[in-house]
């Protein structure tokens, strides 16, 4: 930890030190902008002086002053996203250049190890198709640019941290962020725009190693000496909030992408209500509004907890999407296969981005005729010895009229048993055992692992539920 607070606190010294005026971690070669934005730069320069910042698409230059310990902040317009590299000139005096930027659509992936896995998987954790997406890279050089942020977990709140915009090659995809490259390539192909992603993940982490301090105090976690007596590590609370986001925090955005939860599997009870504070912590810190957060369900896996905690962990997952506004969750039930059932990192990476693209061509971007969400349960009446299930989302029907697996029933004895029925009545799944006479309630994949295969119209997979909560 006293390494790292160096390494901090040199780079403070190096930027504010020098003659020309610095910019914050993102700003450098090959960036990214949020087209049509008034785009946030800030950084340090010398104090008490006139700071400027003029774009070389329309030459217009915007000022401020910064204050006594050189800290300034402006609002810079940019236009509709375009393939011309420009020029950021910045002068406090002395004159720094921007090269290589691009206007586009400028996105930040976070999470754990299913948002950090490469395009070409861990050891043993391949990503499906990894060589062909790798080999075929090079037709985004000109249209995807990537930042990975390093590892730099902090006990106190850092300003800067490493940070360099790279272009497509093979070399740098191959150990980019699977899910966060796929999405870029997708959303650059649907609307024909530049697509930045900026990725700060790391495998491991909780929910509260990505919230700041004052809210993990409310939750009453330790955050005394002892905590931080060894070098922080991935189940330190609150360290890749200081380290890796916040000095991230402002630069402008179009969303985020959130892909984590398996950390947090033991805390089910308590993950809603800490995955929105810190979703409501970020937008406040973005200063953008309700910034559209896209999330990704934890994918099924054998814990060996004994109780399937997990299905209690994605049905906190699912709640946070009706807590928070602007918040939409990908359901990944069916994006596993049989053999993975011990892979905590399955290979479909392709398939999570392209249902988080989905997502954002249709709520983002505003694309009308997608349906980009899965099947939720709704309600539940009983008739004849038939639990009577209804959805939303289901505007298209059900993929299938047979062999619909994934469903458990049970009588008042509390004990589920498969059930032996199973059948559609319309945009209505009817559930029945011939063990259960009188169904009380109804489970679907509510386990730690199992594969369902229920889906809607558009083949997104029924959310795994439970009616008994």
């Amino acid at each position: 930890m006293k390494k790292l607070l160096v390494i901090c606190l040199s780079l403070l010294v190096g930027i504010s030190a020098g003659a020309i005026v610095r910019p914050a971690s993102l700003f450098n070669d090959g960036m990214v902008l949020q087209q049509q934005s008034n785009v946030r730069f800030w950084g340090r320069a010398k104090a008490n002086t006139t700071v400027k910042v003029k774009g070389s698409w329309n030459n217009h230059t915007v000022s401020c002053k910064s204050d006594a310990d050189g800290k300034w902040e402006l609002l810079l317009p940019t236009p509709k996203a375009s393939f011309k590299p420009y020029k950021v000139t910045l002068s406090d005096g002395d004159k720094l250049t921007i090269n290589n930027v691009l206007i586009g659509e400028v996105w930040l992936g976070s999470g754990q190890s299913n948002m950090e896995m490469m395009v070409y998987g861990f050891i043993n954790c391949p990503v499906e198709n990894s060589a062909r997406f790798i080999s075929e890279s090079y037709k985004y050089r000109d249209r995807i640019r990537l930042v990975k942020i390093p590892r730099f977990p902090l006990r106190q709140e850092a300003e800067y941290v490493e940070a360099k915009w790279q272009e497509c090659t093979p070399e740098v995809v191959r150990t980019a962020s699977a899910v966060g490259y796929f999405f870029a390539t997708l959303i650059s192909d649907k609307l024909n725009v530049p697509v930045g992603i900026i990725n700060s993940s790391w495998g491991g982490t909780r929910v509260e190693g990505w919230t700041p301090k004052d809210l993990l105090e409310g939750y009453g976690e330790k955050l005394d000496v002892e905590v931080f007596k060894n070098r922080a590590n991935s189940a330190t609370p609150m360290v890749m909030y200081n380290g890796m986001l916040k000095p991230l925090a402002g630069y402008t955005l179009k969303g985020f992408l959130w892909y984590q939860g398996e950390a947090n599997v033991w805390q089910a009870n308590t993950y809603a209500n800490h995955l929105s504070n810190m979703i409501n912590r970020w937008r406040s810190d973005w200063k953008q509004g309700d910034l559209p957060f896209l999330f990704v369900e934890i994918a099924p896996y054998q814990y060996n907890t004994g109780n399937e905690q997990s299905a209690y962990l994605r049905e906190a997952q699912c709640e946070v999407q009706h807590m928070v506004n602007n918040a939409y969750m990908v359901c990944t039930n069916d994006l596993v296969t049989p053999f993975e059932r011990r892979q905590i990192h399955p290979m479909k990476k392709y398939e999570v981005a392209e249902r988080l693209s989905l997502l954002a061509l249709n709520k983002v971007y505003g694309m009308k005729g997608i349906n980009s969400q899965s099947p939720e349960f709704q309600t539940m009446t009983v008739k004849d010895g038939k639990a009577i299930l209804t959805f939303n989302n289901v505007d298209a029907g059900f993929n299938r009229f047979d062999d619909i697996e994934g469903f458990e029933i049970c009588g008042a004895d509390k004990k589920f048993v498969p059930a032996t029925g199973v059948w559609l009545e319309g945009r209505r799944v009817v559930v029945t055992s011939n063990l259960v006479k009188e169904p009380v309630a109804v489970r679907y994949c509510f386990k730690d692992f199992q594969i369902g295969n229920l889906a809607n119209g558009d083949n997104l997979p029924v959310i795994p539920f439970r009616t008994d909560k």
